[in-house]
């Protein structure tokens, strides 16, 4: 124990604890601990109502200089106390949990002297040891007889306290044995059944305990390929909570409990990475979410080229505890066969990490990561993949022109089913390329089932192919593939919102205002959520509030997108605001130049000013495919309402495969 700084002893509640001898009491009777639970208890009472950090107690109970499972340790170490204080996680009397950060002792704590407690150990009255019996021979008859009698009765009282003496011993063998059994079944016992169903996992964004926040993409990058890892596994079994949702759980102060209620799920994976030498040290723990049991925890030591291969070990650990069924070919996908150049790993994790801010600036920073992870392993699929979605994110919120951009995201996209037909994000990247560039519908349906048949929790694959049904007009088979995405992904913005454009689509305006309504909530600047809102209010009858939320995206995209400006436009003109709509027209005629934006840009203005042969002509001219704009939404959007029965409008969708 360490040295106490003020009295040996301390009491709390009905206990006592002796700091010199490391003894716990209650009543006087010795409580049985082990010294790590005993020290873990004697640093809290230290400092009664503050929180001691899990860092600290790591410092204090376990040296840097030891190589331990600390997680495991802590973990076992505060279980086995709440057991010998009769404590509750849940309803806690004596020990606070601080979620992720460490506990709190709850109740007032006074200091006693070592003198008091000695006579709290042994109370007078009460005398285990047995009374002295002596017979002398040498009084006169009348007085042995009197000794006989005081032998007799000595006797009997001396029988008496032997028979309590043994009734205490059976009595204290009997507690020892429930304990023992009690030990046994909370510490021994199998482990528990999966819930019925399919589990629900979600894995918390890793800690960056490494004190440099510039390494934040490697602890966001592990946390995004822990999911995908997972992700992978038995399909039917088991289902994990996409990046998005679970990184808006990042430096969260709430508990394991409300998040597993918020996001739905049964298990949740936390942990950490710090330095340790010239490497890291990779922290996890998973936790059943029902009854806070920490299933199982573990620590590593690796470089970070090996991140890649731990993952698998991870998923490999985690599949074991919750008793997921692995194929063989799961088995050796997580074994680490065909790990990356560790140099490229980092580019990678720092293009994730770029991209997944959706800026400007992001998007071509993670352009460059990319290509930089391709230099360094030329055959790294999840690179190409990557770059693919880079591209198809500024073509589609209109910070690449189409024809700049799209060859090079299917060139990409082509290249990471190539090096690896067995990841599933090279096949959803292809499928948005044929879905939103190309029209090639029915590749794009077998790129996106091949993708959830690879990562059923691959929530982008669900969402882009609910957006692919939509186009086609398949609304229930749509609403069933976002439904999808929305499970595995709740608290995305982007998902939400793309809901919220299936409902406008499915003339659901309502519910597309709900929904976008609901992002807007969450965060006011979603600008995509402004445009959809806008869209829907507009088809209700309401131009004037459908403009401010077109204005207030073009304000929030930093320029001025070709899509916004024809949203604008066609309000203007919906609202009789014709000059303003054909001042918008007129600078969507410039973007129109050669290499510029789709002519499409400019047809649902065109549309609303009563211009119809001309909103034809842009269509005709700017649907052809690989020119992205926005036709691959002419069938299902109301914008178009005006031409739609026109043969030459029939006609394009019959080109471009709307109709068969």
């Amino acid at each position: 124990m360490e040295p106490a700084t003020t009295s040996p002893t301390v009491r709390f509640g009905a206990y006592s604890l002796d700091l010199r001898a490391g003894e716990l009491r209650k009543g006087g009777s010795r409580i049985r601990l082990q010294e790590k639970p005993l020290r873990v208890l004697a640093l809290l009472t230290e400092r009664p109502g503050e929180l001691v950090t899990r860092e600290e107690l790591k410092r204090r109970l376990w040296p840097e200089d030891t190589f331990v499972d600390f997680e495991t340790g802590l973990n076992t170490a505060v279980s086995k106390l709440r057991d010998a204080l009769s404590d509750s996680a849940d309803k806690p009397r004596y020990i606070e949990t601080i979620p992720r950060r460490g506990y709190r002792l709850i109740i007032p704590v006074e200091r006693a002297a070592a003198g008091e407690e000695a006579r709290a150990a042994n109370p007078p009255g009460i005398s285990l040891a047995a009374p002295a019996l002596k017979i002398s021979l040498d009084r006169d008859p009348a007085d042995r007889a009197a000794q006989q009698g005081n032998v007799a009765r000595d006797t009997a009282e001396l029988q008496a306290i032997s028979r309590r003496r043994e009734a205490f011993a059976f009595g204290l063998v009997l507690i020892v044995v429930a304990t023992a059994v009690s030990f046994a079944l909370r510490y021994s016992r199998p482990r528990p059944a999966p819930p019925p169903g399919r589990a629900m996992l979600a894995v918390l964004p890793f800690d960056n305990l490494t004190g440099d926040p510039g390494e934040d993409y490697v602890t966001d990058g592990f946390t995004e390929e822990m999911i995908t890892q997972l992700g992978e596994l038995n399909h039917q079994q088991m289902g994990v909570i996409a990046r998005t949702s679970a990184m808006s759980y990042k430096h969260s102060s709430k508990s394991i409990r409300q998040i597993a209620q918020e996001l739905g799920v049964n298990y949740v994976l936390e942990g950490s990475i710090r330095k340790a030498g010239d490497g890291l040290r990779i922290t996890a723990q998973l936790i059943r979410a029902d009854d806070q049991t920490h299933l199982w925890a573990h620590e590593y030591d690796r470089r970070l080229g090996d991140l890649a291969r731990l993952q698998g070990e991870v998923a490999q650990d985690i599949a074991h505890q919750i008793q997921i069924q692995l194929t063989p070919q799961e088995q050796m996908a997580l074994s680490g066969a065909g790990t990356p150049v560790p140099e490229a790993y980092r580019s990678y994790l720092l293009g994730r990490y770029q991209l997944n801010k959706r800026s400007p600036d992001g998007m071509q920073a993670a352009i460059g990561s990319f290509n930089e992870a391709i230099e360094e392993d030329p055959d790294y699929a999840q690179a190409y993949s990557g770059l693919a979605d880079t591209y198809n994110q500024l073509i589609y919120y209109g910070y690449l022109p189409g024809a700049d951009g799209i060859p090079k995201a299917r060139a990409a996209a082509r290249k990471a089913v190539q090096l690896d037909d067995t990841l599933a994000e090279g096949h959803a990247s292809l499928g948005y390329v044929d879905f939103m560039w190309d029209f090639n519908w029915g590749d794009a349906e077998k790129q996106f089932q091949r993708a959830i048949e690879l990562d059923d929790s691959y929530a982008p694959a669900h969402h882009w192919y609910a957006l692919c049904l939509a186009a086609l007009g398949r609304r229930d088979a749509s609403l069933a593939q976002i439904r999808q995405a929305q499970q595995l992904d709740p608290l995305s913005l982007i998902v939400t919102t793309a809901a919220a454009y299936i409902s406008y689509f499915a003339a659901d305006y309502p519910g597309a205002q709900r929904l976008s309504e609901n992002v807007l909530q969450r965060d006011p600047d979603f600008m995509v959520a402004h445009t959809v809102r806008g869209l829907a209010l507009e088809q209700e009858g309401q131009p004037d509030a459908a403009i401010a939320e077109f204005q207030k995206a073009m304000a929030l995209s930093g320029g001025r997108p070709a899509v916004y400006l024809d949203y604008l436009g066609h309000a203007y003109a919906t609202s009789g605001k014709h000059e303003q709509a054909e001042s918008l027209l007129a600078e969507l005629d410039d973007t129109v130049k050669p290499g510029g934006s789709s002519p499409v840009y400019r047809a649902a203005t065109l549309v609303a000013l009563g211009r119809k042969d001309q909103a034809i002509e842009a269509i005709e001219e700017g649907s052809e495919p690989g020119n992205g704009g926005e036709s691959q939404w002419l069938k299902v959007d109301p914008r178009y309402e005006a031409v739609r029965s026109d043969p030459r409008f029939q006609r394009v969708l019959r080109v471009d495969g709307f109709i068969q």
